[in-house]
């Protein structure tokens, strides 16, 4: 289980399953008899009832599906940067400051399954097909490929589908520190100007000044 200070802890449901959705790229981390296996793959987010399902596929040449899992957790890394120890105002008057990270993590565990039934697993790249393009602004469709071709791409994925029973999130974002620090930091993040600071920069705010 990963270690959270009870300061980063943020398990609300209603706001973790957003930011999955925003960021489908997940970890796929199972355990079984021949040890770790990962795989990176994009998750489609459903919530059924009291339900939370995440759906997706991998290449059939990939060992991990040969492995019956004992576990399994699917892994979000929402955002993160370098926090220098010069954006503290306090640093002004207390030099006992070190550098960190901050991030936003989310973690899926619960029983995972492994799809090889054609019908289930077009269901799935249908659905992720549809996801990812309407975020893009595209308009492919699988029916814009051949039927042959579809069939036999179909034949060299398998899909994935797990139930999830527990999610955490590890919101690490200076929590532990004054409003002085904050603000400097959240000013310094910005003035980088990098998506992946003005990204943690409104984590930070929004950590310190909620809605």
């Amino acid at each position: 289980m990963t270690y959270r200070p009870p300061r980063f802890r943020v398990d609300d449901r209603d706001a973790l399953v957003p930011l999955m959705r925003a960021h489908t790229l997940a970890t796929l981390v199972t355990s079984g008899e021949g040890g770790l296996q990962l795989t990176h793959l994009p998750l489609h987010v459903e919530v059924v009832g009291t339900t939370l399902w995440l759906r997706g596929h991998i290449a059939r040449a990939n060992p991990q599906w040969r492995t019956p899992p004992n576990e399994a957790v699917a892994i979000y890394r929402v955002a993160d940067h370098y926090m220098s120890p010069t954006w503290y105002a306090s640093k002004r008057a207390d030099p006992r400051t070190v550098p960190t990270f901050d991030y936003v993590a989310i973690e899926a565990r619960g029983p995972v399954e492994f799809i090889h039934e054609p019908a289930r697993i077009e269901a799935i790249v249908r659905t992720l097909t549809t996801e990812h393009e309407a975020q893009v602004g595209g308009t492919w469709a699988v029916d814009d490929a051949p039927r042959a071709y579809i069939d036999i791409e179909l034949q060299a994925i398998v899909g994935v589908e797990m139930r999830v029973e527990t999610l955490l999130g590890t919101f690490k974002l200076h929590q532990n520190h004054p409003p002085e620090n904050i603000e400097s930091v959240v000013g310094a993040l910005n003035d980088l100007g990098t998506d992946a600071a003005r990204a943690i920069a409104a984590f930070v705010r929004a950590s310190t000044h909620p809605a």
